[in-house]
C-alpha cells in the first residue's frame, strides 16, 4: 500500500486549480463516494463504530463539516442505524447539490444533474404526452359517440381517461436515482483520476486541498475518495460498504 509520501510526491504546482476531498470523490464516484470517504474518516477519528454488516454507532456526533452533519443527523436521535440511511439521506442534500453546482460551475463536470432538484421522469416526454392525450380524449367521444352514448358521459370519459392515462405515466415513471450520477467528470478531469489510482504524479495544472493529503493510516485521503474505502484494508469496513469478498491473503501465507 502506497505511502503518503509516495502518493505526492511532485503533487502540488505553484499555480493550479484546486479539488477538496469531497470534491475529489464526488468526481471518482459521485454522491455515493462522498459519504462512504466521510464515513470512513469519521471511523478512524473515532466519531463512529461500524461493523461488517453496515450498522453504525455515533460515539461523538461531532461533525467537521456540513456532509458529516447530514450523515450524523441521518442516523436520527438514536445514533444508530443501517449505513445505506446516511449514503441515500447525503445523496440528496444541499450539501451534496452544492458540490455538484461548484464543480459544474467551474466546468470539472458535465451532463445531468442529480439531487431533489431533478424532477421525476414520465415513461413520456410533455411534448409527446400531451398530443397523445388529446387525441386519446377526441378519439373517446367519437367512440363514444358512435356508439349511441348520451353526450354527458361521452364527455365525462373523455376527461377521465386522459387523467387516469396521466396517472399512470407518473407513477410508472422511474425516480431519480439520489446516489448515482447522472453527469460525468469533464474530460479534463480524466488524467487527474487516472493519476491518482496509480499513484503517478498529478497532471500540470492540478493541486489537492490539505484535507485530501492528510494521512489515513498509511495512505492518503485522496486514494480513498478515488478508490473507496478498499484502499484503507479493512477487510470488514469493505464488507460493510461492499458486501462479502473473499479476504485478501496474508503476506507469506500460501
Amino acid at each position: 500500500m502506497r505511502g503518503p509520501q509516495d502518493r505526492t510526491a511532485g503533487r502540488e504546482p505553484s499555480n493550479g486549480e484546486e479539488l477538496t476531498l469531497h470534491e475529489l470523490a464526488l468526481l471518482a464516484g459521485g454522491a455515493w463516494r462522498v459519504a462512504e470517504t466521510a464515513l470512513a474518516r469519521m471511523l478512524l477519528d473515532a466519531r463512529v463504530e461500524i461493523d461488517r454488516h453496515g450498522t453504525v454507532r455515533v460515539v461523538r456526533p461531532r461533525p467537521r463539516d456540513e456532509v458529516e452533519a447530514v450523515l450524523l443527523a441521518a442516523l436520527g436521535p438514536s445514533g444508530t442505524g443501517w449505513l445505506g440511511a446516511p449514503r441515500a439521506a447525503f445523496g440528496t442534500s444541499a450539501p451534496a447539490c452544492r458540490l455538484e453546482d461548484g464543480l459544474r460551475e467551474r466546468g470539472l463536470i458535465v451532463g445531468g444533474t442529480t439531487g431533489p432538484g431533478r424532477g421525476r421522469p414520465l415513461l413520456l416526454p410533455t411534448w409527446l404526452a400531451v398530443p397523445l392525450l388529446v387525441l386519446l380524449a377526441v378519439g373517446t367521444v367519437r367512440v363514444a359517440a358512435a356508439a349511441g352514448a348520451d353526450p354527458g358521459p361521452a364527455f365525462l370519459s373523455a376527461a377521465l381517461v386522459p387523467l387516469l392515462v396521466a396517472f399512470v405515466l407518473s407513477r410508472f415513471g422511474t425516480p431519480p436515482d439520489p446516489l448515482g450520477p447522472y453527469w460525468r467528470p469533464a474530460a479534463r478531469v480524466e488524467p487527474l483520476l487516472a493519476a491518482l489510482r496509480t499513484g503517478a504524479p498529478l497532471p500540470p495544472g492540478w493541486r489537492l486541498s490539505p484535507d485530501a493529503l492528510a494521512p489515513a493510516g498509511r495512505i492518503i485521503w485522496a486514494a480513498v475518495a478515488v478508490d473507496g474505502v478498499p484502499a484503507l484494508g479493512r477487510h470488514h469496513l469493505t464488507t460493510a460498504f461492499h458486501g462479502a469478498r473473499p479476504r485478501p491473503p496474508r503476506p507469506g501465507v500460501s
